[in-house]
């Protein structure tokens, strides 16, 4: 749909419910934005209407960005991307992605639906409101927020007394455009691209910016780059006020009182080095840090002496550059003043040109200034009230375990802990006796649990738990009931003792799952049934387990019978050069539609076949009927075409693999080249030499070979450099995330670098999107497949549609 297709039939048109996508454009000149049927129907407007009406179903948390980022976007070009939730219309409660290109005043592009985002997009929402909070309520920090295009996500009030800017104007608005002097520009933008794209970190440093109504103002900015709760950059920076510093040593020599009194309040003192006679000078506020005479006298061999050995030689290597600069100089130094480590800034310049080696300046105490940094890092990831790990960390550490569990073949737990009726506590004692008690819960379970676990709160009087390297379900059963244990005791507050008790759900991987928020969820779900069975209990998520188990013994059964009964199909889905959209081939996907069970989805009844052995029958009808289709399309003509069949680890077992590629390929009387054979990654990691030797067979026949799902697997170009590989199929979850993930981003490029020195075809699968053909086609990627391309077919269907074939082929 383009934006050329937008009608004005109905005013307010009609919305049938489901998920939703469409294009918008939004005219800045005259306000007005215009919208697809579908997208105006979910939220209640009409396909044309004023931009205050769209604003009106945002949820009022997102208003003002939403707002920011049109304007800002209108104003300044560039890309836009924004999610929100809707409050307003049919689809009211809804999280809807917002993305565009701003060309001439008028932003177009599309929105759509988030189905199943909600209650992560909530609750990440509730951590950063928290998070703003605290320092929406910092007077004298200034904290600034930016997003991958560097407009402004967040502006405190600290940083609209620093600036002079608005909260309500800076929203939206580039940081080059509010900040920095036009001659800093450049340089400006070119260190942040480099830490969103390729993890350089901007260091901190004084820099010499601009109020909005073009006067300079020094600061000493900081930098931390974090990941929002849908995994995109945003940088903060936190500023430090240096104006009334410069001002206090352009005034100090002349007014040291003043100087000094001014120190005291900014944490910054002065000092004043005579290079001929080595003598320095130095205000109280140094003295006290460096454990010297209050505003005292000394050679700088006496400063040096209170150092540690290590901190005194970066100190003289920082002199040594300040002696060769005749210049101004701005160096960032540490010490350590008992267990904690101090960071300051130090600035020197020349008193005077012609005397060289007079040198005055300050030393400013920038602690707090990284402590600020640090905080904002932690409460992101932590939990305030009982310094546990919180929900978006875990999910972190639960990814890495999982993907240590399937290279160690490990089991790995997660556990979902509820306090039993702990709203009585906060409602007879109080909240602040809630949060005490809850940390002290936290640090009992912490008490628990072996070095290797991990206790996180989940939410309000919910704790988790990760316990990786379980050899058995019994020994989870062990630590279940010692879990369960630490409330055996009574807790203290003050002089009142309190009895607990908690209930426990349990998930165990891969049981139970391979994604982090599934094995959470089904964690959480047999807490919930723990909970009705009575307090004091635990539960590991059976239900699912024992339905499925029993499925899995009728699908193996029914899946014996499959290939007699003619219930297996071969599907086709197109592949397309990138660059034209000209058909190139096509991969065979196998599908099973049972009389029992329905369409049962390959990854359901693909492990049941490679599990049962079943694989190897299926596999060589999957090939046959492969090169059955190869006849028919190169038999009217479309010799050019080729088609891509999936080979099972398993398949390689078998003796006789080459010759039955080999007797197929002659059966046919195809041409090899266009027979595709695909091969996961976990095939090249068979060290005794006979898949090598295989795979080299098989492309002695003349076909060429695939490795599927590239990304995803544990290969390395010591791999690929030694089998006789001619494609990289690049996995779907790298396409999904593309402009929205830099790490996607790096990869499928580094992919795509990597097979051009190899002189390998790159092909990227789950291509549903028009923008993701572009990304990828710019990141020199050549071949496409995915929904926006075809969906699959029946073989004779693809055949018909595509090529004219009539006669089906399987």
């Amino acid at each position: 749909m383009t934006l050329s297709s937008l009608g004005l039939a109905s005013p307010v048109p009609e919305w049938r419910g489901g998920g939703f996508a469409g294009a918008w454009r939004f005219d800045s000149g005259r306000g007005e934005w215009t919208a697809d049927a579908d997208v105006a129907g979910a939220m209640g407007l009409p396909t044309r209407c004023a931009l205050r009406d769209v604003l009106a179903v945002i949820d009022p948390a997102d208003r003002a960005r939403v707002r920011s980022a049109l304007e800002g976007a209108a104003l300044s070009g560039g890309r836009l991307h924004r999610r929100f939730k809707l409050v307003g219309g049919p689809a009211a409660g809804s999280w809807v992605r917002l993305s565009g290109l701003s060309e001439g005043g008028i932003v177009s592009g599309a929105l759509i639906d988030l189905p199943g985002e909600g209650q992560r997009m909530d609750s990440w929402r509730d951590a950063e409101q928290r998070f703003r909070h605290a320092f929406d309520q910092t007077p004298t920090t200034a904290v600034q927020g930016y997003d991958r295009q560097r407009r402004v996500i967040y502006w405190n009030a600290a940083s609209e007394a620093l600036y002079g800017w608005r909260r309500d104007e800076a929203l939206g608005r580039l940081l080059e455009e509010l900040i920095i002097p036009p001659p800093m520009r450049a340089e400006v933008i070119r260190p942040h691209t480099a830490w969103v794209e390729h993890d350089q970190a901007i260091p901190a440093g004084e820099l010499e910016l601009q109020r909005k109504d073009g006067s300079p103002v020094p600061v000493f900015s900081s930098h931390v780059l974090l990941r929002n709760g849908w995994g995109e950059p945003e940088m903060y920076c936190i500023d430090v006020d240096l104006r009334e510093q410069r001002q206090a040593m352009n005034e100090g020599l002349q007014r040291e009182q003043r100087l000094q009194l001014l120190s005291q309040v900014s944490h910054a003192g002065w000092w004043e080095w005579d290079g001929v006679s080595q003598r320095l000078r130095w205000s109280s506020e140094i003295g006290r840090w460096l454990g010297l005479t209050a505003g005292g006298e000394g050679s700088l061999r006496t400063l040096l002496a209170r150092l540690e050995p290590s901190t005194r030689e970066q100190w003289l290597t920082s002199l040594g550059r300040l002696h060769a600069n005749g210049g101004a100089v701005d160096l960032e130094l540490h010490h350590r003043q008992g267990d904690r480590e101090r960071h300051y800034l130090l600035h020197a310049e020349p008193v005077d040109p012609e005397l060289p080696t007079r040198r005055v300046g300050t030393l400013l105490d920038i602690t707090e200034s990284k402590e600020a940094a640090s905080r904002i890092d932690r409460l992101a990831h932590f939990d305030a009230t009982t310094g546990l790990p919180n929900r978006v960390l875990m999910r972190e550490r639960l990814a890495e375990a999982l993907a240590r569990g399937q290279r160690e073949g490990a089991k790995l737990v997660v556990g979902a802990i509820g306090l039993d009726q702990f709203r009585l506590v906060n409602e007879s004692f109080g909240m602040a006796a809630g949060d005490a008690l809850l940390s002290a819960c936290a640090q009992r379970l912490e008490g628990r649990l072996r070095a290797q676990d991990l206790v996180v709160r989940l939410s309000g009087d919910q704790f988790g738990v990760l316990m990786a390297g379980m050899a058995s379900e019994a020994e989870a059963e062990t630590l279940a009931q010692k879990l369960l244990a630490t409330f055996d005791q009574p807790f203290t507050l003050g002089e009142q003792e309190i009895f607990l008790t908690a209930s426990l759900g349990l998930a165990v991987s891969p049981d139970d799952g391979h994604e982090p928020e599934a094995l959470l969820q089904h964690a959480e779900t047999a807490l919930h049934r723990a909970k009705e069975q009575g307090r004091g209990h635990h539960q590991f998520f059976r239900s699912e387990m024992n339905q499925r188990s029993l499925e899995r013994v009728q699908l193996i059964n029914r899946l014996r019978r499959a290939l007699e009964g003619q219930e297996l199909s071969l599907h086709v889905q197109p592949q397309v050069l990138l660059s034209s959209g000209q058909l190139k081939g096509a991969e065979a996907l196998l599908r099973w539609q049972s009389p029992q069970f329905g369409a049962v989805p390959p990854d359901r009844f693909i492990p049941l076949a490679e599990d049962s052995g079943l694989i190897e029958p299926i596999g060589d009808w999957v090939l046959a009927r492969s090169c059955d289709i190869l006849r028919d399309w190169q038999a009217a003509g479309h010799s050019q075409l080729t088609l891509s069949a999936n080979l099972s680890a398993r398949q390689f077992r078998g003796r006789h693999l080459v010759d039955k590629v080999a007797a197929e390929i002659e059966r046919c009387a195809i041409s090899p080249s266009s027979l595709v054979l695909e091969v996961t990654e976990s095939v090249l990691l068979d060290r005794d030499g006979r898949t090598r030797d295989l795979l080299f067979g098989l492309k002695d026949l003349g076909l060429r070979l695939a490795i599927d799902d590239f990304g995803t697997g544990y290969s390395s170009l010591s791999y690929l450099r030694r089998f006789p590989v001619d494609i990289l199929k690049i996995d779907r979850a790298f396409v999904r995330d593309l402009g929205q993930d830099a790490d996607a981003d790096a990869l499928v490029r580094a992919i795509a670098s990597m097979a051009q020195a190899l002189k390998l075809t790159v092909v990227a699968e789950g291509v549903e999107t028009a923008e993701q053909a572009a990304l990828l086609k710019a990141l020199d990627c050549e071949f496409g497949q995915g929904w926006l391309f075809g969906r699959p077919v029946p073989s004779h269907e693809f055949g018909q549609r595509f090529l004219g074939v009539d006669a089906p082929a399987s």
